[in-house]
């Protein structure tokens, strides 16, 4: 190729030999790689250091694709990455670009070791190469950035996508049988990558971070350059005879789909019984007896707990094949908190006067609970109030403490609830009252964090930054939409003054949706086309999906079908854009339904990123007649290919979404009638 490159040297302490890692790039973008390099040497040499197994080739490569189908690829020895994932440009990138190509990074190089040292011997293991790609990238991201917090945001980012899949029935174990091509692109899937990530926490956290390094390191070492099973892995633990039976523990959470719920239930002034079941996200599906487990679905839980008399973490096995455990403390507390930081892949019931303490708790101290236990609690409580297992006065009670909240793993729960419900809950009689409710909470954060990105400010900041600023437009802050607005105004008409990397999202689209001007649209679509830059790109198609203008956004998804404008790796997310887009919904969803056979020809069955789309552009439906459109569109093209779970995915989150509006909206109306305004 024409590509250029920069070269830096890998140190590897006496562990091997010492190697040069290069970055490749097209040459008008090579200076864009120095930040790829600093991130990739430091990764590198920890996991050298912390696999204690050299890195076996005389080099290693990455480069970046101007057209590339997949985020990137582990090949042995050439790494390779869209450019978004590779290619750094202050001037461009926000801070969560940086932090995107920083992740990548550390989960590709983590496949050096687990995939191409060792690989799994068939596709049903995959979780073992990316499951642990996906927890051990955290840990090499870490090594060059402690301040980013990623072991909190494990919890936002990886642990709370697998937690709403796995409690459908679209969910699937994460071993599973896989006999042909289509199985096999499906299953790199939220299950493999986060699911097998989450367990691999949960796994560490119970075997101590020393006992698991050390197991890690002796079944790469036996296997490499072989191939290995899941059984192999745990075998390695079991050889450090820690008296735990893995084996048994793991089977039940890699043999079986779903999660348990564990239930509380407080016996006396010390005394708390648990039981656990199923979780089921929309229970009223689930009223059929499922024995295909060879645990019942029942799983052997690592209680972990902490209460207002003890700061420590308290452990407590409860077994698949106990029906309860009994937990006595040693004193009266005033609240315990069960699952420290969510390192449990399992969800807490409490009792409602226990919930109504932790949540005055928050408000009173927020800090008396780590970020990560806060972020737990809220999403917790709303998952079972969606599922009707809790009142959902008491899921929106916890939301009041947010206007003390100033972390940015809390907001990103918050606010990912504030906005879904808002969308919800638009077309019906609660709409203004909940977006009031909405905007009287994000105020206070909204004018602490402002719209300058200030360049002392840390990583976690700016992040919180762009979360606050993006909610509080999506719940119609008036304010927050004048100054996108006015932003938006100033950059169109000197396009040369960009707004900052970390805004320019937010000030693109709701300055798009609110000036919602033929006149920018079209300035917009030509800067668009322009653009070279490939972060810059997908910010412009985000905001140019924001205008309210149906025929526009008719234009717009029929101008994105030619590639000299939409590259076809960037096709489907271009159409999720459109389609989250309230005016655009209907007109992708028809669109899609008319032209499948086109897409088909185009992309192929096997291509997981069109299955995938169907249940992105039908998330949001909520009404029976769009259910029926989508069981017709299914028996008109019964072929799914690798997107036949995707579908199974979009028809349960549809007749989810009918079911809330059923269950749920006469209790979010009271309470938004019965709360007081709490804007200070």
């Amino acid at each position: 190729s024409d590509f250029d490159h920069k070269s830096v040297s890998i140190e590897t302490n006496g562990i091997g030999k010492n190697f040069e890692m290069r970055a490749f790039a097209t040459p008008e973008q090579v200076d864009k790689i120095q930040f790829a390099l600093e991130v990739g040497k430091a990764v590198i040499e920890y996991y050298i250091n912390y696999f204690q197994i050299e890195y076996p080739l005389p080099k290693l490569d990455m480069a970046a694709i101007p057209d590339f189908v997949s985020g990137a690829m582990e090949h042995w020895g050439l790494v390779t990455y869209r450019e978004t994932a590779l290619l750094y440009d202050e001037i461009v990138s926000s801070t969560e670009n940086k932090q995107r190509i920083a992740s990548v990074i550390a989960h590709e190089f983590a496949h050096m070791w687990f995939g191409n040292l060792v690989t799994m011997m068939w596709w049903n293991d995959l979780w073992l190469n990316e499951g642990f790609a996906k927890y051990i990238e955290n840990k090499g991201v870490e090594a060059k950035f402690p301040e980013w917090g990623m072991q909190d945001q494990f919890v936002t980012k990886t642990l709370h996508e697998a937690l709403s899949l796995d409690g459908t029935l679209a969910a699937h174990p994460i071993i599973q049988t896989v006999t042909n091509p289509d199985q096999i692109t499906e299953i790199f899937d939220t299950i493999t990558y986060s699911k097998g990530a989450s367990i691999i926490r949960m796994l560490e956290d119970f075997l101590g971070p020393e006992n698991f390094q050390r197991a890690v390191t002796n079944y790469l070492n036996k296997f490499k350059y072989r191939n290995a099973v899941t059984d192999d892995f745990l075998t390695e633990i079991d050889n450090l005879n820690l008296g735990i039976d893995v084996k048994t523990i793991m089977g039940t959470w890699t043999e079986q789909m779903g999660l348990p719920v564990v239930n509380v239930e407080q016996l006396d002034a010390v005394t708390w019984r648990l039981t656990q079941k199923r979780f089921f996200s929309n229970p009223q599906d689930y009223d059929g007896v499922y024995d295909d487990s060879p645990f019942d679905y029942k799983w052997s839980i690592p209680i972990t707990y902490k209460t207002s008399a003890d700061n420590r973490v308290q452990r407590e096995w409860f077994s698949y094949d106990q029906n309860e455990v009994v937990i006595s403390l040693p004193q009266k507390v005033e609240w315990i908190k069960f699952n420290y930081d969510q390192v449990g892949y399992y969800r807490v019931n409490y009792p409602a006067e226990m919930w109504r303490t932790l949540a005055s708790k928050l408000s009173e101290t927020p800090t008396t609970f780590s970020v990560t236990d806060r972020a737990c609690l809220l999403n917790d409580a709303f998952s079972l109030a969606d599922s009707t297992q809790l009142k959902y006065d008491l899921a929106l009670d916890m939301t009041k403490y947010l206007i003390e909240e100033t972390d940015f793993v809390p907001w990103s729960v918050a606010a990912g609830k504030l906005t879904s419900l808002r969308r919800v809950l638009m077309f019906t009689n609660s709409s203004e009252q909940f977006s009031d409710y909405a905007r009287d909470l994000i105020k206070p954060i909204y004018l602490t964090v402002g719209w300058n990105a200030d360049p002392s400010d840390d990583h976690l900041n700016n992040r919180l930054r762009v979360v606050v600023l993006s909610s509080a437009c999506s719940v119609g802050l008036p304010d927050c939409l004048t100054e996108a607005s006015k932003r938006f105004t100033k950059w169109i008409k000197n396009p040369d003054q960009l707004p900052h990397p970390d805004i320019r999202n937010t000030v693109y689209y709701y300055g798009m949706m609110e000036t919602n001007s033929e006149d920018y649209w079209h300035q917009m679509w030509q800067l668009f086309v322009a653009e070279k830059d490939a972060n810059e790109k997908s910010n412009l198609m985000y905001g140019l999906a924001a205008i309210q203008n149906p025929s526009i956004l008719y234009r717009y998804v029929e101008l994105a079908w030619n590639e000299d404008y939409v590259r076809g790796q960037d096709y489907f997310t271009c159409m999720q854009y459109i389609a989250s887009n309230p005016v655009g919904e209907t007109i992708v969803w028809d669109y899609v339904r008319e032209h499948w056979p086109d897409l088909v020809r185009r992309f192929g069955l096997n291509e997981r990123t069109l299955g995938n789309m169907i249940p992105s552009i039908t998330g949001r439906f909520s009404t029976e007649t769009k259910l029926e459109e989508m069981e017709h569109f299914f028996e008109k093209y019964p072929e799914a290919g690798a997107g036949a779970a995707a579908r199974k995915r979009a028809l349960e989150n549809v007749k989810s979404n009918v079911a809330w509006l059923e269950n749920n909206l006469a209790a979010v109306h009271d309470w938004l009638q019965n709360v007081n305004s709490i804007y200070l």
